[in-house]
């Protein structure tokens, strides 16, 4: 499997592992039995799914000199606030030059986003949840902030609120478990805003998997309330500022990801025309 990260490949299987890292994980989880690998994400170099005695964990790392190794150190912190609508964090730590983490296993799926599924409603319901979430006095990360540079224009100060906030959602990111209910994963970028922002997230990418922008904020009416309380400036401000992001994304982004980058921007760029239709 490669991964979506700069460098080397990281051998496959648990003896591939460096050993101080595989040293600290078993310190605290007991000898590792089997390991597989899991799909690779970008703000970890490596992803395992471990069986260890009497349970299966689930180890993502990066090597402290790694950009994303923050990210780790931002998942950590704001575990014990997501504990409800996210994998428990077991242990983490540093070892060898690695940071990382554990977390129990969650088995599942990745949440199917497209048209008439089922799942857009449990992502919809875990959504409800988070939105009920003041964000931890550690996530310092804004969503007015963050956007600043994209903001002439616009009043970037409508984003505003104190709820935690999944800047990173899509299909990857929302579990679907065996009942049928979902749990959010990959909290690498927590964020401070409004309390309807991750309906928003999750709104861009149902629409990335296909769904019409009228018929999609006709389902966020029923299943976002958050959503469909936004203010309409507000709303308008959101979907103008994402797409002015994903604009600079697929002018920026290595040449592998600009078919996936553009196909964003095209969505976004239809959605934007709808809500500023006359």
């Amino acid at each position: 499997m490669a991964f979506d990260l700069p460098g080397p490949a990281v051998p496959t299987g648990w003896s591939g592992v460096p050993r101080p890292l595989r040293a600290a994980v078993e310190e605290v989880a007991g000898p590792v039995l089997a390991a597989a690998e899991a799909p690779a994400g970008r703000t970890a170099r490596l992803r395992l799914v471990l069986d260890v005695p009497g349970r299966r964990v689930f180890l993502k790392a990066t090597l402290l000199a790694h950009r994303h190794a923050p990210t780790l150190e931002a998942e950590a912190q704001i575990a014990p606030a997501v504990r409800a609508l996210a994998p428990h964090l077991l242990h983490h730590g540093t070892a060898g030059g690695w940071r990382w983490l554990l977390f129990e296993h969650v088995p599942g799926r990745h949440a199917d986003l497209s048209p008439g599924s089922t799942d857009l409603d449990a992502a919809a319901r875990v959504l409800g949840r988070l939105a009920d979430l003041t964000a931890p006095d550690t996530v310092v990360l804004r969503a007015k902030d963050r956007w600043a540079h994209l903001g002439a224009g616009l009043d970037l100060g409508l984003l505003t609120g104190d709820r935690l906030v999944h800047t990173d959602l899509n299909a990857g990111n929302i579990l679907i478990q065996d009942g049928g209910d979902a749990v959010l994963l990959d909290w690498a970028l927590p964020g401070r805003g409004a309390c309807w922002l991750s309906g928003g997230f999750l709104l861009a990418q149902v629409i990335d998997a296909g769904t019409r922008p009228a018929d999609a904020e006709d389902w966020a009416r029923r299943a976002l309330p958050g959503w469909a309380a936004a203010p309409a400036a507000a709303a308008d401000t959101f979907v103008t500022a994402l797409t002015r992001r994903r604009a600079e994304q697929a002018a920026t982004c290595r040449p592998g990801r600009r078919p996936e980058r553009e196909r964003q921007l095209r969505s976004a760029m239809a959605w934007h025309r709808w809500r500023t239709r006359t």
